[in-house]
This record gives C-alpha cells, sequence and structure tokens, in this order.
C-alpha cells in the first residue's frame, strides 16, 4: 500500500468511471434497444435489452457504494430499478407472445429483485433459500434463450 497515494480521490475517480462508462452507457444502450428497432428480432432486443440494462444498474450501484460506501439504501434502490427496468422488458416480451422462455425468466429476475433486498436488511434462512432456488431456476430457463442465441 503506497502511503502518498490519495484513496479518497482514487474513489471517486473510479466511482466516475463505472457511473458514465458502466451504468449511463449500458443503460442509455437498454433504452435504445427498448425504444427503436436496431435490425434484430423483438425477442432478441428484449433479452438484450434487459441485460444491458441490469448490468447497467449494476455499476450505477458500484458507483454509488465508491460515493458512499456501505449504504444498504444505495442497494435497495439498485434492486428496485432493476425490479422496474425487468418489468418493462417483462411487459415487452408478454406482449410480443414471447410467454416461454423469455418472458418467464424476466418473471423470475423481478421475484428475485422483489426477494433480494430483504435478506440483507433482516436475516431470514427461508427467503436465503428461495432466493437461491429463483437463481438455479433462472439459469435453467435462461438455457433454451442461450441456445437460440447460439442458433442451436
Amino acid at each position: 500500500m503506497n502511503k502518498d497515494t490519495d484513496h479518497a480521490a482514487l474513489g471517486r475517480n473510479l466511482a466516475n468511471v463505472a457511473l458514465w462508462f458502466g451504468g449511463v452507457a449500458q443503460i442509455f444502450t437498454a433504452l435504445c434497444i427498448y425504444l427503436f428497432d436496431v435490425g434484430m428480432p423483438p425477442e432478441i432486443r428484449v433479452y438484450l435489452g434487459t441485460v444491458f440494462a441490469t448490468y447497467g444498474l449494476f455499476w450505477v450501484v458500484v458507483a454509488m457504494h465508491f460515493y458512499n460506501p456501505g449504504d444498504k439504501k444505495v442497494y435497495a434502490h439498485f434492486f428496485l430499478g432493476i425490479f422496474f427496468m425487468t418489468a418493462l422488458f417483462s411487459y415487452k416480451a408478454i406482449l410480443l407472445g414471447k410467454i416461454w422462455p423469455l418472458a418467464t425468466v424476466l418473471l423470475l429476475i423481478n421475484g428475485l429483485t422483489i426477494l433480494l433486498p430483504f435478506t440483507w436488511y433482516k436475516q431470514n434462512a427461508i427467503i436465503t433459500k428461495l432466493c437461491g432456488a429463483l437463481n438455479v431456476a433462472i439459469g435453467i430457463c435462461a438455457v433454451p434463450i442461450l441456445m437460440h442465441a447460439l442458433g442451436l
């Protein structure tokens, strides 16, 4: 560890990179994918939009952690943001008639984003196990999406 390093300034610089290059850029990309025809099939647009939005919000939380470390409210807002973005894309998938597997995966992600903050604020073994089961279900249900994306 270098004694001459200004760790507070370093943290702010990392926060700025995470916020602008990680968060804002990916959320902007997700909104463009959602709002505009970018030459992809609609179900791919919905899935990619969800992925970009989720990771964008993740980087916003990383930035907020550097700005204000240890604030659990920041994490709760992150999951609230993911909930609304995923709900929007779930609605779009249902309108497109892509119930299985796309809307199913997105609705499972919505369930997870509802439950995860409760595991942080109050330890509850049942909710923690339910979150684990939802993670496994998301992974299993996403396999057909992966196969389709790979052209199989």
